[in-house]
């Protein structure tokens, strides 16, 4: 039955390339992802010089944030292993190119068959570790053919995603239980792993990773020419349609207060220009971050990876995706800098996450542009309130930590096989 659900699978993957091509073709953002470094999507790496007295660890993250999200596991396993890095995204791989934690990073091949089987057959992995909810059946099933050891670290199935899993769950259970273990980021997250998968024993809560990392960063407000009594307001990581309510909201502070920046920093960058028409059409001052220049109250993130850095000179953030039905982004990075956080209802993707900060005072759920620029006012007049909401939310990030070291145990206690 698994083979035949594998050849059903790549042969569906097969008939709807054409398709994807067509949409890759006529979408600028999906055209430049496709393209880039295009031969490592069907496993053309090169010379992989690897050190063969040390076990080999493929880890595949999907985009940036995952791979922001392992650099403590990275730190921990570098030392005694060869580590190869794959991603989905090239913003992803450039940050992972970057940080220099592994021996290689490239992009995750098609999951094909032929194609999977060249990858196996170059990386020659002891063990793969799949960040958060990367399930390629084709990646599973070679692995289990191979032997070799699967593990999903911070294993996230929101509740959304669960009911897709589970109305195919004659499918994806027999690729679910070829994961030999799972550590989850919460115990929600481990009951619906579980309902997918036979083997309930092999599947732990961790924690989320995301609280562990280092959020502390040098910038300050100084180094791009902003006051110490302004007060700043960062929304990030923004989708379609929230960008008309952010500048909504500013046009309600602007008429009350002389010294608020807005900094709005959209999720993806090509969609910049369709802002920019936006604010125009509003007519709003602004300035664009590449420009250096924030005299004006309104700044527009045209830059990629500045976000962290905007986030700790901020007094109060936003985390995007979260009023439009999108998931939401993750509210931890905000939170870790002891920043005030508001968010939508729409946080399926981080649901314990902002639970948990807003049962602690450490963030609020705003409802529209009225409701935001209502909440940004109260801070705004109330500084005890803003200082006591940016404690509280670093205070719920500093108790969560210890997801790494749990993680980093279970992986050289179980996983280890040479």
């Amino acid at each position: 039955m698994l083979k035949i659900y594998l050849v059903i699978y790549n042969m569906l993957f097969v008939m709807s390339l054409p398709i994807l091509v067509v949409v890759i073709m006529f979408n600028k953002k999906y055209r430049k992802e496709f393209f880039y470094k295009i031969f490592e999507r069907f496993a053309f790496y090169g010379n992989l010089i690897k050190q063969h007295d040390k076990p080999t660890i493929w880890i595949h993250c999907a985009s940036l944030g995952e791979v922001r999200a392992v650099e403590p596991i990275l730190d921990n396993l570098k030392a005694d292993n060869n580590i190869i890095l794959t991603t989905i995204t090239k913003t992803g791989r450039e940050y992972a190119q970057k940080i220099k934690k592994t021996n290689f990073v490239f992009l995750f091949p098609v999951d094909i068959y032929p194609i999977m089987l060249k990858a196996f057959r170059m990386i020659k992995p002891d063990m793969i570790i799949i960040v958060e909810t990367e399930l390629w059946p084709t990646l599973l099933y070679t692995a289990f053919k191979k032997n070799v050891l699967v593990v999903t670290v911070n294993g996230r199935m929101s509740e959304k995603a669960f009911n897709i899993y589970k109305k195919l769950s004659f499918f994806w259970k027999v690729f679910v239980n070829l994961i030999s273990i799972i550590i989850a980021r919460s115990t929600d997250d481990s009951d619906r792993f579980k309902i997918l998968r036979e083997n309930n024993n092999d599947v732990f809560t961790s924690g989320n990773i995301k609280y562990d990392r280092d959020f502390s960063t040098d910038f300050k407000r100084s180094s791009i020419s902003l006051k110490e009594e302004d007060f700043i307001f960062t929304a990030g990581s923004i989708r379609d349609g929230e960008e008309e309510i952010i500048i909504d909201a500013f046009s309600k502070i602007r008429s009350e207060f002389d010294n608020v920046k807005f900094f709005i920093a959209p999720r993806h960058i090509t969609k910049i220009n369709d802002i920019i028409n936006f604010i125009k059409n509003k007519n709003i001052e602004y300035s664009l971050f590449s420009s250096n220049n924030f005299k004006s109250n309104f700044i527009l993130v045209d830059v990629f990876g500045k976000l962290q850095e905007i986030y700790s000179i901020s007094d109060v953030c936003y985390v995007g995706g979260s009023m439009v039905d999108m998931g939401g982004q993750n509210p931890v990075e905000p939170a870790g800098l002891a920043k005030p956080v508001l968010f939508g209802k729409y946080m399926d993707n981080f649901a314990s996450e902002s639970k948990i900060l807003v049962k602690n005072g450490g963030a609020l759920i705003v409802q529209d542009s009225i409701d935001l620029a209502s909440k940004i006012k109260e801070l705004i007049l109330d500084r005890k309130m803003l200082k006591s909401m940016g404690q509280n939310a670093l205070e719920t990030v500093e108790a969560q930590k210890g997801a790494v070291a749990f993680t980093i145990n279970m992986i050289k206690s179980k996983l280890y096989v040479k």
